[in-house]
């Protein structure tokens, strides 16, 4: 079907839907995207560390986003979460300024700083699996079985 976005071979089989052969199932597993192991290991960019804390909820959010796609998490995704943390700064800043603001000229030009660096943190946010829909587009395998309980 075009349009239709294919599951993980993991998934299938987590699942118990799979009605793919062995041949299949490593076929598709070696067309996986994947991050090679020697660049899963991720360092903030050096502009980040102008900001310490920055820095320190870089290595949180790296380590959230491993824990959920060990495979698919890497360094060639930092600048990505980097220039999320920052936006998502500029964001919170430009907030408390209009919330303290009174000027109405002054209140509509931060307005729309404001809403810029929404779009650009929340896009960001998309595109690393950090907001509830596009975590709802992740497909992530469950390391548990249920086989006692059945479907109906």
């Amino acid at each position: 079907m075009a349009g239709r976005h294919k599951q993980p071979v993991d998934v299938i089989v987590a699942r118990g839907k799979s009605h793919l052969t062995r041949a299949e199932k490593e076929r598709r597993k070696a067309e996986e995207a994947t991050i090679p192991p020697h660049l899963r290991a991720v360092q903030a960019p050096e502009y980040l560390s102008e900001w310490p804390d920055l820095v320190d909820a870089f290595y949180r959010y790296a380590e959230m986003l491993r824990d959920i796609m060990p495979e698919q998490f890497g360094q060639p995704d930092a600048d990505l979460l980097a220039r999320y943390l920052v936006s998502e700064r500029l964001f919170e800043s430009l907030t408390s300024k209009l919330v303290k603001l009174d000027d109405v000229d002054g209140i509509k030009s931060l307005q729309v700083a404001q809403d810029k660096a929404f779009k650009q943190a929340h896009t960001s946010a998309s595109a690393l699996g950090l907001t509830v829909t596009s975590r709802c587009r992740l497909v992530v395998p469950s390391g548990g079985e249920d086989d006692d309980e059945s479907e109906f």
